[in-house]
């Protein structure tokens, strides 16, 4: 049987609950290691399972299986504790679940569906890199990865809501040191794409980044201090998701008065030239998320608007608790985890700059051009990987940072200008990390900005 079909005839509003809903994925997922010329791994994992969700005199009841075909078993089980528990709710205007009846199919990738690309041709796809840097005859440790993943999701709940939506992504990532002597630099460079016939197109930029590379052998480390900081896309997408779309996440809020006094919608947090969006409908992006795991359609959320904090991220049930609108961020990484709220693609719009005018009005400072890492919450750290010295309004020699380093809020303030340009960033590889579920698929980047004081270090 379909699994369309199955759904289709499973009766979810006989069940004798207030709320129930069951979410299938069927997944795909292939991952391909050469390290140093040799293939030492090539494996593909399908995986098909079900999450089933039971809402019943004030609380949630979760269970996950792989026998799909047999949900009305799981669902009863979960029925049966609810009758054994018989918690009654403390608050009778809490409706932590969707209530508004919908149906959506969304199938963006039936042509680009990576299951359809031979297995042989992505492992010749890997070998092509090493072809590509043989030429580098200071290169070792030279590592290629290909992963790529396909996925349906499949929805109902008992309050008719239902969904169908596909998912279809690949990437490579490149690493290698550059050794000269005692002098040594470690990077790797990564593309993305939603198909695999363009992947290729996409790693074109490779072999300029290991040239590039090459320059910081002799790069000086940089003198510790506060500079003015220009970031490349990338890095601040990291600030903009690690520093502030965690922080903007209502689950972390319950029940903290200060966090909630802290993110008092309508005050002025950030210069007003900043404005911060979450939004998972960007399709080829590794943050795409048209429809949440509840069931309810992505938002484009702003999150600070013009320097104002304009709203929060919710699930269902923070929303309720808050009173605030649905935005579509209930999210779980696969169909083990129950749904929590999470960010897809977080970025920083755009401003009214260009990046030379952002260069030029800088004295003395740091342009960040990408980054290894960001963690932060009220604080924030990231560590960039290619720095440039910015002199006299000009990018000048490359040089060592290890740190850069801040107060969120603070750091928000001391936004002088965005750029008109934008780049929104999305990778195969990681992901984002939260409780126990790691690592989701998200996306971010945005305008380049200028910070007028950072610690570097």
């Amino acid at each position: 049987m379909e699994i369309e079909d199955y759904l289709n005839e499973l009766d979810l509003k006989k069940i004798q609950c207030e709320y129930c809903d069951v979410r299938i994925e069927d997944t795909t997922n292939t991952t391909i290691v050469f390290d140093d010329y040799e293939l030492v791994n090539c494996e593909v994992k399908p995986s098909l399972g079900a999450f089933i969700r039971v809402y019943s005199q004030g609380m949630w009841y979760y269970g996950s299986t792989t026998d799909i075909f047999s949900l009305d078993r799981e669902i009863n089980s979960l029925i049966a504790q609810a009758d054994h528990f018989g918690i009654t709710s403390q608050n009778e205007n809490l409706v932590p679940y969707n209530t508004e009846a919908s149906v959506n199919t969304i199938l963006e990738y039936s042509e680009k569906d990576v299951r359809k690309v031979p297995i042989s041709k992505k492992i010749e796809f890997c070998r092509s890199y090493f072809e590509m840097v043989k030429s580098f005859e200071k290169l070792e440790g030279v590592f290629v990865r290909y992963v790529d993943h396909f996925k349906m999701k499949y929805f109902k709940s008992s309050t008719d809501v239902s969904f169908t939506y596909d998912f279809n992504q690949c990437g490579s990532v490149i690493s290698y040191s550059i050794l000269d002597g005692d002098k040594r630099f470690d990077d790797s460079v990564k593309s993305y794409s939603d198909s695999f016939e363009t992947l290729a197109e996409k790693s074109a930029h490779f072999k300029s980044e290991i040239i590039e590379g090459h320059d910081f052998l002799e790069a000086s480390t940089v003198e510790a201090g506060s500079y003015p900081v220009v970031m490349e896309s990338s890095v601040v997408g990291v600030f903009a998701h690690e520093s502030f779309g965690h922080k903007s996440e209502a689950d972390f809020m319950l029940g903290d008065d200060k966090a909630t006094e802290d993110w008092k919608i309508g005050s002025k947090i950030a210069h007003e030239n900043l404005s911060i969006v979450d939004y998972g409908a960007e399709k080829g992006t590794s943050g795409y998320c048209p429809i949440d795991d509840e069931g309810f359609p992505t938002q484009k959320t702003y999150l600070i608007k013009d320097g104002i904090l304009a709203g929060r991220l919710h699930s269902q049930y923070t929303s309720s608790v808050f009173n605030e609108a649905p935005t579509g961020n209930g999210r779980s990484i696969n169909f083990e985890f129950e749904p929590i709220v999470r960010m897809t693609n977080t970025y920083v719009e755009t401003g009214k700059k260009s990046l030379d005018e952002l260069i030029k009005s800088v004295k003395k400072g740091i342009y960040v051009k990408d980054f290894r890492h960001g963690s932060g919450l009220s604080t924030f750290t990231i560590a960039p990987i290619k720095s440039y010295m910015i002199r006299d309004g000009k990018i000048a020699e490359p040089v060592k940072a290890s740190v850069l380093s801040g107060s969120v809020f603070e750091t928000l303030g001391l936004i002088e200008g965005c750029t008109t340009d934008f780049e929104l960033l999305s990778s195969s590889f990681g992901g984002c990390g939260k409780m126990e579920q790691h690592p989701l698929l998200v996306g971010f980047g945005g305008s380049k900005v200028l910070i007028s004081k950072m610690m570097v270090s």
